[in-house]
């Protein structure tokens, strides 16, 4: 999740270089307030619902001795008992006002910069020492990089094929946890991956959301900025339905 984001960070950062030396911060801060404003607006649409629920089987147990096996998802326990169930996911957006909040940082600077009489003026860009320009230039990143996860999430939600996956492995490196993770995918094909995650307790599985057309391009829910997933179980209502069913 998130894959293209050094290259945006990497992009932003030589435009930035050349805005500095132009001595004009507008090069640089125009077309990132642009695109963040048009990436939260396209993570609007692409995917408007901003509470949902899905429904995935949950297989009985196979072991007939009475025990239960029991499978943890962001410390959920959810049991694999006798009988079929079924595992309710529910998502819904979240950080959205602090998101809002950059979009008005980013449409008040667009205003600013392009019918503000102030930047029009004779060198108006000498009084912006160094450190304000780079500080100002970092808010500007932070805000487009936001936007750019916010849309990122909104399109896997909206094209992604969801299942249950298993955690093989975690760890932290740069202050930052991470899972690695395997899943069977449509054609029941072994897949995998690893993804850097927010929370604390992911426990031995996770829910994995993957590109029905290309099963490696996967993610997982915990790895999810934007959005919170819940989980729990009910029986099943019907033994036969489809393996994912979509509910407002």
């Amino acid at each position: 999740m998130g894959r293209g984001t050094p290259v945006v960070g990497a992009a932003y950062i030589m435009i930035a270089a050349i805005a500095v030396v132009a001595i004009d911060l507008r090069i640089v801060l125009v077309p990132a307030a642009t695109a963040s404003l048009l990436l939260f607006v396209g993570g609007l649409l692409i995917f408007r619902r901003h509470r949902a629920a899905l429904i995935l089987p949950w297989p009985a147990s196979e072991d007939e001795g009475g025990s239960s096996d029991v499978v943890i998802i962001d410390g959920v326990e959810l049991p694999l008992q006798s009988y079929e169930q079924e595992l309710i996911v529910a998502f819904r957006s979240r950080h959205i006002v602090e998101l809002v909040g950059c979009c008005v940082v980013a449409a008040a600077a667009l205003y600013f910069m392009l019918f503000s009489s102030l930047l029009r003026e004779e060198g108006a860009g000498d009084h912006i020492g160094a450190y304000q320009a780079e500080l100002i230039c970092g808010a500007g990143l932070g805000i487009l990089l936001a936007n750019l996860r916010w849309f990122s999430e909104r399109r896997i939600l909206c094209s992604s094929h969801f299942t249950v996956g298993t955690v093989v492995g975690a760890g932290e490196s740069s202050n930052r946890r991470w899972v690695t993770y395997q899943f069977f995918d449509a054609s029941r094909d072994r897949r995998g991956g690893r993804e850097y995650v927010w929370t604390r307790s992911y426990g031995n599985a996770v829910l994995v959301l993957f590109n029905p057309n290309n099963p490696d391009s996967n993610t997982v829910h915990c790895a999810s900025l934007f959005h919170e997933f819940r989980f729990c179980l009910m029986p099943s209502r019907n033994r036969r339905q489809p393996a994912i069913e979509t509910s407002a």
